[in-house]
Formats: structure tokens, C-alpha cells, sequence
């Protein structure tokens, strides 16, 4: 009966284990933000070496090479969807979510003004919280 017990406590806390964490995904969404291609892709790195676990079936872009900021931004969507639908919620409470509709993507940030990643600064404030 203690097997079981133990069992069925390691199967309903490890469901929550793979919640991901958002510290790196907002330091690749300032740095998107900001134009800074060499830290997204450092947190990017990071993201998927550490940190997206079984949710890489969702999200098939780690071994990819990117060759330009625009394509990490494209990449970005795909890697906020999955955050959207998987992050820690306690997490996700301080935090705000925003859409583009330019771009078609929605996008985690910190609460405050707009920091579009998908645009940078030359649409830094493009969007809406929703």
C-alpha cells in the first residue's frame, strides 16, 4: 500500500515540475525588445538546454541555426505559445500578456509598457495587453 501511495505522489508532483519557469524567456523577450540578437539567442540557448524538457515535441526550433534576428523573432512565436500554455502560473500572475496584431503573435513581458519583440524599437510600443 506504501508503493502506491509513493507511486501516486510522484506522478501528481512531477506533472507539475515541467511548468516552465519564465526568468530566461523575458530576458529573450527584452532582449528582442531591444534589437540585442546576441543575448535572445544567449537566453534561447539557455531555454533549450535547460528548460523546455518534454515541451521540445511543441517546439522544434533548439537545433536550429539562426542567421538573423528576424528569424529567431519568427521562432519567438512559436516558443511563446508554448510558454502561454505551459508557464508557471504563479509566474505568469506578475507578469502581462500582449498581442501584435502586425505580427500575429501574442508574447509574455513584464507588467508596464509595451515591449514588443517582435518589431523592436521600431514598433517598441506596437501592440495591446491582454
Amino acid at each position: 500500500m506504501k508503493k502506491y501511495f509513493l507511486l501516486l505522489a510522484l506522478i501528481s508532483t512531477s506533472a507539475f515540475a515541467h511548468d516552465l519557469g519564465m526568468t530566461n524567456y523575458i530576458k529573450m523577450q527584452e532582449s528582442l525588445a531591444g534589437d540585442n540578437y546576441k543575448d535572445a539567442l544567449a537566453a534561447h540557448k539557455v531555454i533549450c538546454a535547460k528548460e523546455l524538457g518534454h515541451y521540445t515535441d511543441s517546439y522544434k526550433d533548439c537545433a536550429k541555426e539562426f542567421k538573423s534576428i528576424e528569424e529567431l523573432r519568427a521562432s519567438f512565436k512559436k516558443l511563446s505559445e508554448v510558454y502561454i500554455a505551459n508557464g508557471k502560473k504563479k509566474e505568469l500572475e506578475g507578469l502581462q500578456k500582449a498581442t501584435c496584431p502586425m505580427a500575429e503573435a501574442k508574447w509574455v513581458q513584464k507588467k508596464g509598457e509595451l515591449r514588443n519583440p517582435y518589431y523592436g524599437k521600431s514598433m517598441l510600443e506596437c501592440g495591446e495587453k491582454i
